[in-house]
């Protein structure tokens, strides 16, 4: 089947496809005293950071020096970039999330070649789910304090390979994955808050190919929060705890903020088309990133979701800019293009 393909493929190629193009990218924290701070890589041309929690901790992932293998990094502004290495006997490692603990979630290249979710502390090391029989792309995707866990695995049923949202507790040995929404068959989940609740994106019943944000608790279970008018595939990429969901609508990129009292209100941009929310803290401020008037993309802090939004620049000598994740005292991380 083609679909699970449709849904990893649009969630990350809209991640990385346009700076991917421009050679060499960089992580980086901003803040509004100091703005874009450059972190650097591990060696390689190219380092993405994916989140940030509320003490500065920066967790992503980078090339090393061979420029194909990646490792998992967390970044503190008294240590710098730190290597969390590869899985026993494995290779590759990208961290995805990180929560007020430093505990990250991930996936990585297993011992088999297999690419698995993971959970990693500094006491406990690497956790990983179990490689599964159907396609190796499954990830850890979002983490909460309770260390908690969302993210995708892939598995088979009578329609072929599904792709399944799961909540996962290493610490405790549980791990379940979420129903489809009824007369469905797939879901990606994409963050967890400290209730519970997970966001993400789930085919609607009785087509693959349409895809809408949801979100899924243990009471409630998967329920629909709709998609961007006009759009086939829109993803909840980020939950507070407040219930508050944003993400983004298409490969063209709207970004959209949705909650029970307003339902789903798109953002504004710096003046182009496009935008993506990837981000939201408990006090509403967002992060993403807009195209401007002239076509280049830049990251982007939308203080509200009625607010136009603050563009956040790029690295020196750079063009194009990601905000990644905000944390609650409004430092952003992302990934930019440099020279």
């Amino acid at each position: 089947m083609k679909t699970p393909q449709l849904v990893l493929a649009t969630c990350v190629g809209l991640l990385l496809s346009p700076l991917a193009q421009g050679g060499s990218l960089h992580a980086f924290i901003w803040n509004s005293s100091t703005g874009m701070q450059d972190l650097g890589t591990l060696g390689g041309n190219t380092s993405y950071a994916i989140g940030i929690n509320d003490n500065g901790e920066v967790v992503g992932y980078s090339y090393l020096a061979d420029n194909v293998t990646t490792h998992a990094f967390t970044w503190t502004a008294a240590g710098g970039m730190v290597d969390l290495g590869s899985l026993p006997g494995g290779t590759s490692t990208q961290g995805s999330c990180i929560n007020n603990a430093g505990n990250v979630g991930g996936n990585g290249i297993d011992a088999n070649g297999r690419q698995v979710p993971f959970f990693w502390s500094a006491t406990g090391g690497f956790q990983t789910l179990p490689e599964n029989t159907g396609d190796s792309r499954n990830y850890s995707f979002g983490i909460n304090d309770r260390d908690e866990l969302t993210g995708q695995q892939y598995g088979s049923g009578n329609s072929g390979e599904i792709v399944h949202a799961f909540f996962w507790a290493p610490i405790d040995g549980i791990k379940q994955n979420l129903p489809p929404l009824t007369g469905g068959l797939h879901t990606v989940g994409n963050s967890i808050n400290n209730k519970e609740q997970i966001t993400g994106t789930a085919s609607v019943p009785n087509n693959g190919s349409i895809f809408h944000a949801f979100v899924w608790s243990q009471s409630g279970g998967t329920r629909d929060i709709g998609g961007v008018a006009g759009q086939t595939y829109t993803a909840g990429v980020s939950i507070n705890g407040k219930s508050e969901v944003v993400g983004f609508g298409g490969s063209g990129a709207v970004g959209f903020y949705w909650s029970r009292a307003t339902r789903m209100v798109l953002l504004q941009t710096l003046g182009g088309l496009q935008s993506a929310a990837f981000s939201i803290n408990n006090t509403g401020a967002i992060a993403g990133y807009s195209t401007n008037s002239g076509g280049a993309i830049h990251a982007v802090l939308w203080p509200d979701k009625s607010s136009a939004p603050q563009d956040l620049g790029t690295l020196p000598g750079g063009t194009n800019s990601y905000g990644r994740f905000i944390n609650s005292v409004g430092q952003v991380a992302g990934y930019a293009d440099v020279p």
